[in-house]
């Protein structure tokens, strides 16, 4: 794990501290070595994480020939085999390293290199002897890629801080970009909160040669509904998953795993200490009383034996750690469950330096609560004054019976959206179009646009709660749970892998009919077919928590209260993006409220006044 930084420029020498700079900036990402290359027309700069050969494995790298030269970003599961098949195919190895394989894989097979490698990884390739460079992020976006052209140089870095830091670019912000934030609460996967700096989306590679450049997708969610049995599909399941585990536990550094009592990391767990040959290092944490999954995830530490760790945060200092996530997350994101990912993050690395985790599970199984809200508006039409009734009907019974609670909300989406993916997109903003007009108070003209836009429309051929499906892979999961994790784990030198997200095990969840993974109020249903022999008995009924933080408890706090004030005051960076913001907004204890936080104290960290 490493990050990673490259300026393209022909014709004109570059300044050699400018790779410096930008390699610096990415330290955190990889506190183990730091190394730079200064060649004609390309510089290439990486920290790295020693993960894997910690020997020889320093980057940038170069092949025999040095023609090619490459700086490389994550893991490449199934690089042995990879190693062997190029061996036989004659190619030279000077390393132990998956970093080597990926270069030589695009020497002997080019492109389609991608196609074979199984893991996380956001990388860049300098042909000396053609003058272009190839770049590519791994199918479902883990690794982060960023680049900026500027006059004829290409700059291209893991993070944008990096970028900014060659001193090559004055960044401009997107007011598209922000109103997309504040309806979804993150930055979408295809761009950046910049006008000037892109975001290489996920599955997508870049060619670039003389100053043009290319960008292609490789891959994307394909859903076919094959006819399996529940048998069959359960039974290649766990297969598949237990191939995942044992490539995901391929490192030279031992392997710990985050733990939260839920379903997803507690099979993580017990298939990955099957594997491992002793205790792995687990780890939890909680909010004291008020959200607390310790015991849960104590039963599955038990059960599998694990040298467990937890972590009560109890009452965090919130300020403090709300305006430190504005540096680490060098675009504005709301997600709150940062803080705790980043607190954990900082826990494990005193023990670790790879940690497993359960995330993607829940968007390829059906582990979320909108998918059966989705699935049931398939099946009905309603009137507004029908769905009105409706949720009036089950609020007086405090949404207790499950079947009316599904079907009023489900009533309350065909009213709003004419297709299930634009219900997803609408049932998952958090500021509506009007809300955000009201914010932008005049200044919104030519800003809004669909949210997302059309690139992230599935075919027709993708059709039901499948949309859906395909909304949360291309659009929620690549733009806030991938990089909430990968932010807070790399902001504390922590690898974090994630098992479910092997290309062999999306491809087959996305080859299984939506009746093989929700049915009414029934979630994840082939994973609990798989796996539930593998749980402790209290956890296969539990009621799905997330991991999710007391926003209104912290909004109270005089910390969040006094930068509340300090945020919304009249002569604010936010007031002056958002003329309409209401400092009375301080008081609403809602998530919009914590979005409009996140926004300036980013505006106010990174001193950018719109």
């Amino acid at each position: 794990m490493c990050g990673i930084a490259a300026i393209i420029k022909f014709g004109t020498s570059l300044h050699d501290d400018a790779i410096i700079r930008m390699t610096k900036r990415l330290h955190h990402r990889g506190p183990d070595a730091c190394g730079s290359v200064r060649l004609p027309d390309c510089h290439l700069g990486n920290a790295r994480l020693k993960i894997i050969d910690l020997v020889t494995g320093d980057q940038p790298m170069t092949d025999a020939e040095k023609r090619y030269w490459i700086t490389f970003n994550g893991e490449i599961y199934n690089y042995r085999q990879l190693r062997v098949d190029l061996l036989e195919r004659g190619h030279i190895f000077n390393t132990a390293s998956d970093t080597e394989v990926v270069m030589i894989a695009y020497k002997e097979w080019g492109v389609k290199c991608l196609d074979r490698f199984r893991g996380m990884f956001s990388f860049a390739i300098w042909d000396s002897r053609e003058k272009q460079i190839f770049a590519a992020r791994d199918h479902l976006g883990e690794k982060p890629l960023y680049y900026a052209m500027v006059d004829d140089a290409l700059i291209i870095a893991s993070e944008i801080k990096a970028i900014i830091a060659s001193g090559m670019i004055h960044p401009r912000l997107s007011l598209r970009a922000v109103d997309a934030y504040l309806a979804t609460g993150y930055v979408l996967p295809d761009r950046s909160i910049y006008e000037n700096v892109s975001s290489l989306p996920p599955g997508h590679y870049m060619q670039w040669k003389s100053g043009l450049i290319a960008v292609r997708r490789y891959w994307e969610p394909r859903f076919l509904n094959l006819p399996l049995s529940i048998d069959d599909a359960s039974e290649k399941l766990r297969f598949l998953l237990r191939q995942s585990i044992r490539r995901h536990m391929v490192s030279d550094v031992p392997v710990g795993a985050f733990l939260s009592g839920g379903l997803d990391s507690s099979t993580i767990v017990a298939l990955a200490q099957k594997e491992a040959g002793n205790a792995m290092e687990t780890f939890t944490v909680g909010f004291g009383s008020y959200i607390n999954e310790s015991r849960y995830a104590r039963l599955v530490a038990d059960k599998y034996q694990t040298r467990h760790h937890e972590i009560d945060l109890g009452d965090p200092p919130v300020g403090e750690l709300f305006e430190r996530m504005a540096a680490i997350y060098d675009e504005p994101f709301a997600d709150s469950s940062n803080i705790p990912t980043y607190l954990i993050s900082q826990y494990a690395r005193r023990f670790v330096k790879v940690v497993l985790s359960g995330d993607g599970g829940d968007e390829l199984f059906g582990g979320y609560c909108w998918y059966a809200y989705l699935a049931a508006s398939e099946h009905i039409t309603s009137t507004r004054l029908q769905w009105l009734v409706l949720r009036m009907l089950s609020r007086a019974v405090r949404d207790r019976v499950n079947r009316l609670r599904i079907y009023s909300i489900a009533a309350g989406l065909t009213c709003k959206g004419d297709d299930i993916w634009s219900r997803s997109v609408l049932f998952n903003q958090h500021l509506g179009i009007n809300e955000r007009r009201g914010l932008w108070a005049g200044r919104s003209q030519g800003i809004f646009a669909s949210v997302p836009d059309e690139k992230y429309i599935p075919s027709s051929g993708v059709r039901g709660v499948d949309r859906s499906f395909y909304f949360d892979l291309t659009t929620y999961l690549p733009g806030d749970i991938l990089v909430k994790v990968d932010r807070a784990a790399m902001a504390n030198g922590l690898e974090t892998r994630l098992p479910f997200l092997d290309r062999d095990v999306v491809e087959f969840a996305l080859s299984l009919p939506a009746a093989l993974k929700i049915k009414d109020e029934q979630t994840k249903i082939v994973l609990r077919k798989a796996f539930s022999e593998y749980w402790p008995a209290e956890l296969v009924t539990r009621k799905k928590l997330g991991f999710s933080v007391p926003v209104h408890m912290w909004l109270r706090r005089p910390d969040m209260q006094a930068l509340a004030k300090r945020i919304f005051r009249k002569d604010s960076a936010l007031r002056h993006l958002l003329p309409g913001v209401d400092p009375r907004q301080a008081s609403i204890l809602r998530h919009s409220t914590w979005i409009l936080l996140t926004l300036g104290a980013w505006l106010d960290y990174q001193n950018i006044s719109a």
